[in-house]
């Protein structure tokens, strides 16, 4: 009983996790179809003055382009099951890192915090589903608690553990042990962060949840937030 609870818990902090990157996922999938959408209203409209073989190679190319985008949209629209289900594919730990960039760029704009993402990545490959999650709440979890304008640096080069250290705050409002000086509560924004009522926070306890749920492990410090890997790397 008590797993299967965990495994809905884990499930609930990966929902919130899928809520803060949906809108770049709804990006990518409207950006080809705007394009096509583009593409159809030129294929309307012939220039004026153009011989027929003229004519008839634009549409062609048009017609192409158009084609490839709806291919690339329906590509991108199935892959947006692998965020609802566990397909058991594997990926990369430098893909996963650059995807986790990629997702999280507006968020770290709009939030004005910054990370430095490691040039050295320990190759090998995990479970594309649990890391994915399990990695955007590891960032999630930390910039929602660290104020405005702190930076984070991710050390990935071990194959064991990985870590994302931060600068020291003021000790004037640390937590709890293990949360970065300068939160007020586990879980709640710190003071001058961009976060609002209506935005979403992840307790430092969910993202332990969710690498526990995935076989791996969060360690908290004063200035470090460690994930140990799971024990043998596929």
């Amino acid at each position: 009983m008590a797993n299967s609870m965990e495994a809905l818990a884990a499930q609930g902090v990966r929902f919130k996790v899928l809520a803060q990157v949906f809108p770049v996922l709804r990006h990518e999938v409207v950006g080809p179809l705007s394009n096509a959408t583009l593409a159809t209203a030129m294929l309307r409209h012939s220039p004026e003055g153009a011989n027929a073989d003229a004519l008839q190679q634009r549409c062609q190319r048009l017609a192409g382009d158009l084609t490839g985008m709806l291919e690339d949209s329906v590509t991108i629209v199935r892959e947006l099951d692998q965020w609802l289900l566990d397909s058991g594919a594997l990926t990369s730990t430098e893909a996963l890192l650059n995807e986790c960039r990629k997702l999280m760029f507006s968020h770290l704009l709009l939030s004005r915090h910054s990370v430095t993402w490691p040039q050295e990545i320990a190759q090998f490959e995990l479970p594309q589903f649990t890391s994915r999650y399990l990695l955007l709440a590891w960032l999630l979890g930390l910039l929602s608690v660290l104020p405005s304008d702190a930076a984070l640096t991710l050390d990935c080069s071990s194959a064991e553990v990985w870590h994302a250290h931060f600068p020291a705050v003021s000790s004037s409002d640390t937590a709890d042990a293990g949360m970065p000086a300068g939160s007020p509560a586990a879980g709640s924004p710190a003071a001058g962060s961009p976060a609002t009522s209506a935005s979403i926070t992840f307790a430092p306890e969910e993202v332990e949840l969710l690498a526990a749920a995935s076989g791996w492990r969060l360690e908290r410090a004063a200035q470090c937030w460690s994930l140990h890997l799971p024990a043998a790397p596929l």
